[in-house]
């Protein structure tokens, strides 16, 4: 059991889109468990539009930090970096928002499927999407950061 856990503990170490893939099946729970508590909550007195943006902005607080911190393990410099990258990281999930908004539209009002439903494959899109995101526009490595920059022989 000990070197199944240690097994386990390095591919969360070596592999980013593992960690992405476990932070964004969290992520997507989460988004999804806030989504069904507002529909039940409020049914009646508001839409799946209304839930999709409650669960939307929960899941958006989580995502910066365990992005951040446990699938990029990304660093700022300063506080105007770490602004910066927020700004980023807001900037792109409001995108994608914009895409879960027409995608649930699309598939709830146009083509009638029920709302329960069509947030499922809408959030497996996000969560692509999302990753994509991160990883070219918000968490990038800068170069010093990079294996072999800054040494006279990087090893192989």
């Amino acid at each position: 059991m000990k070197a199944l856990l240690a097994w386990g503990l390095m591919l969360w170490h070596k592999y980013e889109k593992l960690r992405y893939l476990v932070v964004g099946g969290l992520t997507t729970v989460l988004n999804y468990a806030v989504y069904a508590a507002c529909l039940w909550l409020f049914a009646g007195k508001y839409d799946y539009i209304f839930a999709t943006t409650i669960s939307f902005i929960a899941a958006v607080i989580f995502a910066y930090y365990t992005n951040k911190h446990m699938v990029f393990q990304a660093k700022t410099a300063s506080k105007e970096d770490a602004l910066r990258e927020a700004g980023s990281f807001l900037m792109m999930r409001l995108v994608s928002f914009g895409f879960e908004l027409a995608a649930m539209w699309l598939l709830v009002d146009v083509l009638h499927m029920n709302k329960w439903l069509a947030k499922l494959p809408v959030n497996i899109i996000i969560v692509i999407l999302n990753y994509v995101f991160s990883k070219l526009f918000i968490f990038r490595k800068q170069k010093a950061d990079l294996p072999g920059n800054g040494e006279e022989n990087p090893t192989v």
